[in-house]
């Protein structure tokens, strides 16, 4: 059939329900969003098309970077928490669950990330679960966002399909977390797409490793890249908690990696004797928005993680008895639609510590550090306006689908950013549909004094 083929149809959709905020992917930021919107008192909807949320935080992006600014390359630079609020909140809970081991300080590598905050997966997710309930936020897992409901260039509610079929959810404003922007594009707004810039990776996990052993041999071979070690389970001695090291100094490895792209690993370790995370297999210029694409680059990827599982067990010391625990549900995504905003945040403004008058959060780490930091171990303020898609009304947009520069997104893309801008707009989407205003109309003083009742930091 020729791509001039069309099955036409017409549909009644049922109304599910009614909200003030919709929150479109309960990922990094869209779960902190639905967090905040309820708890302003929002009738507050989160749609996930996974059995979790969570996102890449707990699916494949390893520890979360960072709540604090770089301050290990810079010496005698001051130690600033910079982001706070209900991201820390979060931490605070996840640690009297014992679902965290809190911020930590690299012990080698800290001018990469100074400090990392490492959770268990599965502890978050309980954890999560029980903070939505709590804020009672209407939660609907296995679900997408198939469409949009608009009365001119307004947004007024999305159509979602799950297992209860198609289906309509009215809303007074809708936040797109999905990642790859897809409420926003069905809405019309500017987009372009990023994926040629970049890669997808395939994080991987290995049990039975002997972590001690490991890191000893890695740094006799003066390998180690990255390290923490820290209090874990108390069993055997295990302290490892993050480990990154350049395997491409073993010639038994280098090929192999070069020919298929692979980096790294950099990794970590939750619980005594297992590698919880290792990233590593790679894949450049992959459309994640493109089913084949993507559907090749996960088998093609699978592969990787396989054959090099096996090459670990069979030439390094710590490995021998290890074996794959886990592999994501998801690729991890790094870019593919940027949603064209009332600001893109350019590398300039970044790495200059540029600030803004409607600054709704700091952040302070680059994903490309120590290439590229922000100057004298700062940070910088990110606009309320970078939430705003053009060209649609009663929408804001957050998470990864932000910033159309690559070295720009790769700091506004890492996950405790993508956790801050995800309070930022579940709490401009409550204020708004609280009070009738429009997301573009929001008073963005008074926006900024609710985040600061909340803790949100925004400068001494």
């Amino acid at each position: 059939m020729s791509g001039q083929d069309f099955y036409v149809e017409q549909l009644r959709t049922p109304i599910a329900h009614e909200a003030d905020v919709v929150v479109c992917g309960g990922g990094t930021a869209g779960f902190v969003a639905a967090l905040a919107a309820a708890r302003e008192g929002a009738r507050t909807t989160l749609l996930e098309r996974h059995s979790f949320v969570g996102g890449t935080m707990i699916n494949g992006a390893g520890p979360l970077h960072s709540f604090f600014n770089l301050f290990k390359a810079f010496p005698g630079a001051k130690k600033q928490q910079v982001v706070q609020g209900l991201p820390q909140a979060i931490i605070e809970r996840l640690a009297r669950d014992g679902a965290t081991h809190g911020h930590l300080e690299m012990d080698k590598g800290g001018n990469y990330d100074s400090v990392i905050t490492i959770i268990d997966w599965e502890g978050f997710k309980d954890t999560a679960f029980r903070m939505l309930e709590e804020a009672g936020v209407r939660l609907l897992l296995n679900t997408i966002v198939s469409g949009v409901m608009k009365d001119g260039d307004s947004v007024t509610g999305v159509i979602i399909e799950g297992k209860s079929g198609r289906q309509a959810i009215k809303a007074k404003v809708v936040i797109d977390a999905t990642g790859d922007g897809d409420a926003a594009a069905l809405a019309g707004a500017g987009f372009v797409k990023k994926h040629g810039t970049t890669s997808v990776g395939y994080p991987f996990g290995m049990a039975n490793v002997d972590m001690m052993r490991l890191a000893r041999y890695l740094e006799e071979q003066g390998m180690v890249t990255q390290l923490v070690r820290g209090q874990k389970d108390g069993r055997d001695g295990d302290d490892v908690i993050r480990l990154g090291f350049d395997l491409k100094k073993d010639p038994r490895f280098s090929a192999f990696m070069d020919k298929s792209g692979m980096w790294g690993p950099l990794g970590f370790s939750f619980h005594s004797n297992h590698f919880t995370f290792i990233n590593t297999a790679n894949k450049r210029n992959v459309d994640a928005t493109n089913t084949e694409e993507l559907t090749a680059a996960l088998v093609e990827l699978r592969h990787q993680v396989m054959e090099l599982s096996r090459m670990l067990v069979k030439y390094i010391p710590g490995f021998e008895e290890a074996y794959v625990s886990w592999t994501p549900q998801h690729l991890g995504v790094r870019y593919t639609r940027a949603i064209d905003c009332e600001v893109d945040l350019s590398l300039e403004q970044i790495v200059s510590g540029a600030r803004f008058k409607d600054e709704v959060f700091l952040y302070g780490f680059h994903d490309c550090a120590p290439r590229i930091m922000i100057r004298d171990a700062g940070w910088y303020g990110f606009p309320y306006r970078a939430l705003l898609p053009k060209k649609v009304e009663g929408m804001l947009v957050a998470g990864r689908l932000l910033t159309s520069d690559w070295d720009a997104h790769m700091s506004t893309r890492n996950t405790v950013s993508c956790m801050a801008q995800g309070e930022a707009a579940g709490t401009a989407a409550a204020l708004c549909a609280l009070s009738g205003v429009a997301p573009r109309a929001l008073d963005t003083e008074a926006l900024r004094a609710r985040l600061k009742e909340n803790g949100v930091y925004l400068g001494d």
